[in-house]
């Protein structure tokens, strides 16, 4: 493994070389939890199948910003930069959730990602969150922010998200109707016409969260609509919740109805999205 730091380098990462070949690697971004764990492991994951992987932290580490408010897009343009330097002959980048926006709006301003994987995606850009446990709420600015300025985004409607109280009337995250019938005008809608490769979406017509099967049909829609050079696929699944993540930590179980209640269901789609992935690097990406 090799680290990398905001100080040095301009961003912070953790580099798996997988087989250590250079011919390909996945820069992998988690949501709104923040920090490195989740992108760690799924880090690792690509890294366990020999694929190279860079887990790249935006927000809630020592070295990046504390909220997921105006997180640099430069984080990933200077991963890429990185990444060439050390030999790297392709880049892409897959993000979860929050992540997903950084994957396709990255995607969108830089050539040198070849290849994006958005796993429950918002096909537009939202508000930020600041605050922390019951005082956690809408920002009032993007989540991204590229040379000093914010990316537009679609605001929440509700102003305060309470998500313990969520959590305790609902028995799980259930944040649809948070998320559900945002003002989305066109300057926040990302432009995935842009991506300069093949694209994989992941989503879920069991996510409790936000919409992301809708998300996930707006952009393979807009994709067929322009004829989309590269090839791309909307891979939805079932029963599997918004934690379309290889692995899973024993609190989405808590988080999420469908993880405590289809147990077995869930396995079946994550194997299967595994198998997808993996893939769809390998075979697809060329």
């Amino acid at each position: 493994m090799i680290y990398t730091s905001v100080e040095k380098e301009g961003f912070e990462g953790i580099l798996f070389p997988g087989n250590g070949s250079k011919d390909k690697i996945v820069i992998v971004m988690s949501g709104s939890n923040g920090g490195m764990s989740m992108a760690k492991n799924e880090a690792k994951f690509y890294h366990s199948n020999g694929i190279a992987a860079m887990a790249l932290a935006l927000f809630r580490t020592k070295q990046t910003p504390k909220q997921l408010v105006s997180v640099p897009v430069e984080f990933v343009e200077k991963a890429i930069k990185y990444l060439k330097e050390m030999g790297y002959q392709k880049i892409g980048i897959d993000g979860a959730s929050k992540g997903s926006e950084m994957a396709l709006v990255a995607g969108s301003m830089f050539d040198e990602l070849t290849c994006v994987i958005a796993r429950v995606p918002s096909y537009f850009v939202s508000e930020g969150l600041a605050g922390e446990g019951k005082h956690r709420g809408p920002s009032g600015t993007s989540c991204w922010s590229y040379k000093g300025r914010d990316l537009a985004f679609a605001p929440y409607r509700s102003r305060t998200i309470n998500i313990l109280k969520i959590l305790k009337e609902e028995m799980e995250l259930k944040l649809l109707r948070i998320n559900k019938d945002k003002d989305v005008t066109p300057e926040t809608i990302i432009p995935v016409e842009k991506i300069n490769g093949p694209v994989l979406l992941i989503s879920s017509k069991h996510d409790e969260v936000w919409p992301s099967y809708d998300s996930a049909m707006i952009i393979e829609d807009k994709l067929k609509s322009v004829s989309f050079p590269y090839e791309h696929k909307h891979v939805a699944f079932e029963n599997m919740s918004h934690a379309a993540i290889a692995h899973l930590p024993w609190i989405y179980k808590l988080a999420f109805k469908s993880e405590r209640n289809h147990p077995k269901e869930c396995e079946k789609d994550r194997e299967m999205m595994k198998r997808q992935l993996i893939s769809w690097v390998n075979d697809v990406w060329k």
